[in-house]
């Protein structure tokens, strides 16, 4: 267990680090890590083949084999039956990358029982943090950072991704896991979560990513509506605030002309003159992917396939487009089930946690915010695909899931006088 433990800790700091090794000396460190966690994900589940898994977390592994399995006869009917595969080795990838998010999520239910799993999770994610963050602020500093698309207006900043949009989204779910695991452990904040924290917020502004700022922004506000209801307004305009005295400021006041182009119905027919944005150019793209995809409505073109029938060469920008047009109904169906089984898992625990600690206790507070968290995933799916794309991102929102499953062994002694001081914790058993 303790060995398991070790290998996830390291392996979740690895993965982050080595996609900007990859994209800056073209190494294959994250396909290999990507194999040894496949692996040794197999070696958890044999070592597990007598313990009684989690009832929610087998639902969540059957509904993604299932979408696997959907993935594949997707493949096969376009590639024996139809001919329409263009790129075998994107739909093998996608294939792929299912099978290692199933086996990431059979690796985490080996370790999340762990008494210091949350503590730990807690030190990586914050160490994690200040790393991206910190690059992404050196590489400002130094004068690296860049235009990334013909429509960006500022130099952006990419840190250990590839683009300033996956960077923004790692960045705001590793906040997200360090305050998760942080609320669960009810540790107070601290000068270094002040520190790292400042550094993060810095760092997201230089991704200049619309994407980042909303999902950062959703999930506080969503967390502050269920929570503390009475502050959502305060937030609302310190944070509008923000956004328009930083580069966001333009990024979202351009999305002024978007109800006009789609009133007029400009998207049916692409014309650059009218699509000044890159929300623009989305609208378009999901409507003639959709179009395309309605011809092959069931079954889609293919896992990975959409960039090759693009009009831009480019992803669909939006997770559930991009599932309909690749796997069609049946995979959008199958995506849907899986997807939504994920806050199944976080919410099982809900009702025992009311029983024993109230409505009101730092345990449903820590429940509230991952909630938050994820619909500000889902909001953000619809209109970018990064997301979905990214194994890294995707993997932080699993490893959040078993951050709020998790039972820290005990919380360490408050002085007098602390917020805190009056809460003890104790192990309860796992649930079958």
């Amino acid at each position: 267990m303790n060995a398991l433990l070790l290998y996830f800790l390291a392996y979740i700091f690895l993965r982050s680090v080595s996609n900007g090794a990859d994209r800056l000396y073209g190494t294959p460190f994250s396909l290999a890590l990507s194999i040894s966690a496949i692996v040794i994900g197999l070696v958890a589940a044999w070592h597990m083949r007598h313990v009684r898994i989690h009832k929610r977390i087998f639902t969540v592994l059957k509904c993604s084999s299932f979408f696997v399995v959907t993935c594949g006869l997707s493949f096969v009917v376009n590639a024996f039956a139809a001919r329409n595969i263009i790129d075998q080795y994107a739909a093998w990838y996608e294939i792929l990358r299912y099978v290692y998010l199933i086996m990431f999520v059979i690796l985490l239910s080996a370790v999340y029982r762990h008494p210091a799993f949350c503590l730990n999770v807690h030190r990586v994610y914050v160490l994690l943090l200040f790393l991206m963050a910190a690059v992404g602020l050196g590489q400002y500093l130094t004068g690296h950072a860049e235009l990334v698309t013909p429509y960006d207006k500022f130099k952006r900043v990419v840190s250990l991704s590839s683009h300033p949009v996956s960077f923004s989204l790692e960045l705001v779910l590793t906040f997200c896991v360090c305050e998760l695991s942080r609320r669960k452990m009810r540790h107070p904040i601290r000068h270094v979560h002040i520190v790292v924290y400042m550094v993060f917020l810095v760092a997201l502004v230089l991704s200049a990513s619309r994407t980042g700022a909303v999902l950062l922004g959703v999930t506080i506000g969503m967390f502050l509506l269920i929570q503390r209801p009475f502050l959502l307004p305060g937030f609302a305009a310190a944070f509008a605030g923000v956004l328009w005295l930083s580069p966001f400021g333009e990024l979202f006041s351009e999305l002024s002309s978007v109800p006009e182009y789609i009133l007029r119905g400009d998207y049916v027919v692409w014309d650059w003159r009218t699509g000044v944005t890159s929300f623009h150019w989305r609208i378009h793209h999901w409507y003639y992917l959709s179009t395309l995809g309605l011809e092959r409505p069931w079954i889609g073109y293919g896992p990975g396939q959409e960039i090759l029938y693009s009009p831009f060469s480019l992803l669909a920008h939006s997770q559930f487009v991009e599932i309909f047009f690749d796997t069609g109904m049946v995979g959008l169906i199958s995506f849907a089930m899986f997807w939504f089984s994920i806050p199944l898992v976080a919410m099982s625990d809900r009702q025992r946690l009311v029983i024993s600690y109230g409505k009101k206790s730092a345990e449903i507070g820590t429940l509230h915010f991952w909630m938050a968290m994820f619909g500000g995933v889902t909001l953000v799916a619809l209109f970018d695909q990064s997301f979905n794309k990214e194994t890294v991102a995707f993997s932080h929102l699993i490893v959040s899931v078993f951050v709020v499953l998790c039972q820290p062994k005990a919380v360490t002694e408050r002085g007098l006088g602390s917020l805190y001081s009056h809460v003890s914790m104790r192990p309860c058993p796992a649930p079958a």
